[in-house]
C-alpha cells in the first residue's frame, strides 16, 4: 500500500473515531448500554413518590393508643397499658369520645390461676363491648402476666341468647395487644346480675402440658366462629398433637363436661380459622399433595368437601380475615362467601409480597413489601382486585391496627416509639 492510500485509511479511522467521541458526549450514545457486562437492579430503578399518599389523608392525628374496632359500627375503644379504657365515635371527620356505660370487676380460674380484671363497657339495645387488663406483680412468678379480658354478644343463631349474661373472653397473648383479631384461649359465660363467671367449655376436656400447667391451647375461640354461632359452640384444639406442632381440630361444644362429647368436625385445620355460612362451616386445610385446600362443612351430612383448591400454595403463602384468603405467591385475593377470586391490579404485583392483609365488605387493605425492600399499602377491592390505591412509603413499615372503616375509607395507625399516628385516607 502506498502512502497515499495509508493516508486516506488513516484519516477515515479517525473520523469514525471523532464522530463516535461526539456522540458519546452529546447522549446519542451511552457506554452503559453498549457494554455486555453492566447489569441495572430492578429494585433500584423502582419508581414511586413516597409522599403521594399526603394528598389522600383526610384525618390525622396523634393518639396515646390506637383506636380499635368493637362489635359496634362506627364505635371504638382505646386502652393503655395500664388497663385505662375508653369508647369513641368515628363521625366521619372526627373520633369523639363518648361516655362508657359503666364497669364491671370480673374474676376468673384458669389453668388453676385466679385472674381478675375491671372492665369498662359500652352497651346499647341489648348489644355489648367490654374490655378489662390483668397484670401479674411485679417481683412475682407469675402463669399469666398478662391477660386480655373482653366482653361480647352471643352469636347470631345463638339458640340460648339471654339478656342476662354474654361471652367473657381471654387472651393471654401481650403481643396481641393491639391485634383487632385476637385469638381467645378461655371463653366463659358472664352473669350481668352479680358478675360471676363459668365456663361455656369444659375445663376437665383440657390435658396437662409439658410444665404441668393445663395446657392453653384447647379450647381457642374467634370472633369469626363466635359470629353466627349456635348453642353447640365452635372452638378450636390443638390437645391431639405435639405442643410444637401446627396441625388444630375444628370442634363442636358436646354441651357436657366429658371430654368425648366434644366432636371433631375437622382434622387438620389450617390455622385458628372458621367462618359460618349458609348450610355450613368454611375452613382452610391441606390436600394431599400439601397444597391449600377451602374446605366446606355441611352441618346436614356432617361431611366435608374441597370447595377450591390453590396447587402450589402453602400455608406460608396464605393471609386470611373475615372471610377472605390473600395468597402471596400468586398475589390472588378469594373470597369464601361467593367463591370467587381476582388478581390484585398492581404493576408492580409480581414483586409484591404482603404481610398483612385486612378485609372487610369488598375492601380490603394489605401491607407488603414490593422487591422485598419498599413498604407499601394498598387499598383493593375484594371482586376485581381494582387497586384503589397504593402508597410506598416508611411509614407502613411500623403499621398497626389496619380497618377498613364504615364510609369505605381505610386507617392506619404509625407507632414510633410511644407514640401512635392514625391515618384515615
Amino acid at each position: 500500500m502506498d502512502n497515499k492510500k495509508k493516508y486516506t485509511v488513516v484519516l477515515a479511522v479517525f473520523a469514525v473515531v471523532c464522530i463516535f467521541a461526539v456522540l458519546v458526549f452529546s447522549g446519542v450514545i451511552k457506554l452503559g448500554t453498549v457494554s455486555e457486562e453492566e447489569t441495572t437492579d430492578p429494585a433500584e430503578s423502582y419508581s414511586y413518590d413516597s409522599e403521594a399518599y399526603k394528598t389522600d389523608v383526610k384525618l390525622t392525628a396523634e393518639t396515646e393508643s390506637p383506636y380499635m374496632k368493637t362489635d359496634f359500627d362506627d364505635i371504638f375503644y382505646t386502652m393503655t397499658k395500664d388497663g385505662a379504657v375508653k369508647f369513641y365515635k368515628y363521625t366521619g371527620t372526627a373520633f369523639t369520645e363518648i361516655e362508657a356505660t359503666g364497669t364491671y370487676t370480673a374474676s376468673v380460674e384458669m389453668s388453676g390461676t385466679t385472674l381478675s380484671a375491671d372492665i369498662t363497657y359500652y352497651k346499647d339495645g341489648g348489644k355489648i363491648s367490654g374490655y378489662g387488663l390483668y397484670t401479674g406483680k411485679q417481683g412475682e412468678y407469675n402463669l399469666f402476666p398478662y391477660a386480655f379480658f373482653r366482653l361480647a354478644g352471643y352469636g347470631e343463631k345463638y339458640a340460648n341468647r339471654s339478656s342476662k349474661s354474654c361471652l367473657l373472653l381471654i387472651d393471654t397473648t401481650a403481643d396481641d395487644f393491639y391485634n383487632n383479631n385476637k385469638i381467645y384461649e378461655e371463653p366463659y359465660i358472664f352473669n350481668y346480675s352479680d358478675s360471676s363467671c363459668s365456663r361455656l367449655l369444659s375445663e376437665a376436656s383440657r390435658t396437662i402440658g409439658i410444665d404441668g400447667t393445663k395446657r392453653a391451647d384447647y379450647s381457642m375461640i374467634t370472633d369469626a366462629v363466635i359470629k353466627g354461632s349456635w348453642d353447640r359452640q365452635l372452638f378450636f384444639s390443638g390437645r391431639h398433637y405435639a405442643e410444637d406442632d401446627t396441625k388444630v381440630d375444628l370442634m363442636r361444644s358436646g354441651g357436657s363436661g366429658n371430654n368425648v362429647d366434644n366432636i371433631v368436625v375437622a382434622s387438620d385445620v389450617l390455622g385458628y380459622w372458621a367462618t359460618y355460612v349458609e348450610g355450613g362451616i368454611m375452613y382452610i386445610s391441606v390436600d394431599e399433595k400439601g397444597n391449600v385446600a377451602v374446605m366446606k362443612y355441611d352441618l346436614s351430612s356432617e361431611e366435608a368437601q374441597a370447595v377450591k383448591t390453590f396447587e402450589g400454595v402453602t400455608r406460608d403463602d396464605i393471609l386470611v380475615d373475615n372471610g377472605c384468603i390473600y395468597i402471596i405467591s400468586k398475589n390472588t385475593v378469594y373470597s369464601i362467601e361467593s367463591n370467587t377470586e381476582s388478581k390484585l391490579d398492581f404493576p408492580q404485583a409480581d414483586n409484591f409480597k404482603a404481610d398483612i392483609f385486612v378485609c372487610s365488605g369488598d375492601t380490603f387493605i394489605v401491607r407488603g413489601y414490593v422487591y422485598e425492600k419498599y413498604p407499601t399499602g394498598i387499598s383493593a377491592v375484594v371482586s376485581t382486585g381494582k387497586v384503589n390505591k397504593a402508597y410506598t412509603n416508611d411509614l407502613f413499615r411500623n403499621v398497626v391496627n389496619p380497618v377498613v372503616l364504615s364510609d369505605g375509607r381505610t386507617m392506619v395507625t404509625y407507632v414510633s416509639g410511644e407514640k401512635y399516628t392514625y391515618y384515615i385516607m
